[in-house]
């Protein structure tokens, strides 16, 4: 994948709970384990979960250890093979694109 086709990481405050709180990168994915639910549930509490999950999925490479969007490896790579799927690789990268940019726009502002 060139460099070009990689999304930009979501603009950040450094409130969120990945940049705040230790345990979004683990040895496990069990979506079952206490860790996991601990993350998934404060990613869910996050205004950027939608930005960040999409920027994973656009982003497989870059994201292929830790919880994005609420997400663990696995099911992002499930995500991705039903919509590579259902869409087909180029229409999916540009529904993701998009989505991506109403993501941004919809973050709230620094403060």
């Amino acid at each position: 994948m060139s460099h070009r086709n990689i999304l930009p990481m979501p603009p950040l405050t450094g409130r969120e709970p990945c940049t705040t709180t230790y345990g979004f990168f683990l040895d496990d994915y069990n979506p079952h384990s206490g860790e996991v639910i601990a993350a998934t549930t404060m990613c869910r509490r996050c205004p950027a979960i939608r930005a960040c999950f999409i920027w994973a999925l656009t982003n497989p490479a870059l994201s292929t250890d830790g919880i994005w969007g609420a997400t663990t490896p696995w099911q992002r790579r499930e995500l991705r093979k039903r919509l590579r799927h259902r869409l087909g690789s180029r229409t999916m990268r540009r529904a993701l694109v998009t989505e991506y940019a109403k993501a941004l726009a919809e973050l709230p502002g620094p403060g």
